[in-house]
C-alpha cells in the first residue's frame, strides 16, 4: 500500500469546530468546554495510526511540562506503531463505524463527551474523504477507498479551506466566549483599527 495523502491536523480540527458551530447554531451543538475539547480530540484520533508524535508544532500538548509531554509522545508513538504495524495507515481507524459507536455509547451511557468524540471522529473522516487518497468509507464491509475531491495535503486548496474555516470559527464563536474575553477581543480589534486606519 502506498503512502496516503493526509490532511493536516489544523485542518481536521477546523472542520470539526466549524461543524460543531453549525450544529450549535441549530441548537444541537456541543455545550461546555469538555464537549468542545472532545470534538477536537476526536477530529485527530483516527490518525493514531499515522506514526507521528502527538506534541507537534501548534499542538496544545506542547504547553504541557516536558516530562508529561515526553511520556505522552512515547505512549502515543508506541500505540501508533502497533496499530500501523497490524493494520497500516488510514484503514481500520478510518472506518466511520467507530465514530457511530462512540456516539451510540455516549447517548446510551449519558456521556455526552463520548458523543462529541464520535462526532469529531466522523468530521475527521469527512476531511479525509476530501483528499486525493480518500477513506474506506464503507469499512469494514467494503474497504476500498472512496474520495470526493482531488485535494492534496499542503496544497493551496487545503490552505484556503483551512483559512476560511478558521476565519469563520473565530467570527461565529465570538458569542460563545466569556464576557471578559469578548471585551479583550473588542479592545484589541479597536486598537488594530486605530493603528491600521
Amino acid at each position: 500500500m502506498g503512502a496516503k495523502d493526509d490532511m493536516t491536523g489544523p485542518t481536521h480540527v477546523a472542520i470539526a469546530l466549524a461543524g460543531g458551530l453549525a450544529l450549535h447554531s441549530a441548537g444541537m451543538g456541543p455545550e461546555g468546554t469538555g464537549a468542545w475539547v472532545a470534538l477536537s480530540v476526536g477530529s485527530l484520533a483516527p490518525d493514531i495510526d499515522n506514526g507521528g508524535a502527538i506534541a507537534r508544532p501548534g499542538s496544545l500538548i506542547k504547553l504541557l511540562p516536558g516530562p508529561i509531554k515526553w511520556i505522552l509522545n512515547k505512549v502515543g508513538l508506541f500505540i501508533s506503531a502497533v496499530i500501523r504495524a497490524i493494520f497500516g495507515h488510514r484503514t481500520v481507524t478510518h472506518w466511520p463505524v467507530w465514530g457511530f459507536l462512540l456516539i451510540f455509547f455516549g447517548f446510551s451511557l449519558g456521556k455526552l463527551w463520548l458523543v462529541w468524540l464520535g462526532a469529531g471522529w466522523l468530521f475527521h473522516i469527512l476531511g479525509d474523504l476530501l483528499t486525493v487518497s480518500g477513506v474506506p468509507l464503507l469499512g469494514p464491509v467494503w474497504t476500498k477507498d472512496i474520495k470526493f475531491s482531488p485535494l492534496r495535503t499542503g496544497s493551496a486548496g487545503e490552505f484556503v479551506i483551512a483559512l476560511a474555516l478558521w476565519g469563520a470559527i473565530f467570527y461565529f464563536s465570538y458569542d460563545l466566549l466569556p464576557p471578559v474575553v469578548q471585551e479583550w477581543v473588542g479592545n484589541l480589534v479597536g486598537y488594530l483599527k486605530e493603528v491600521i486606519l
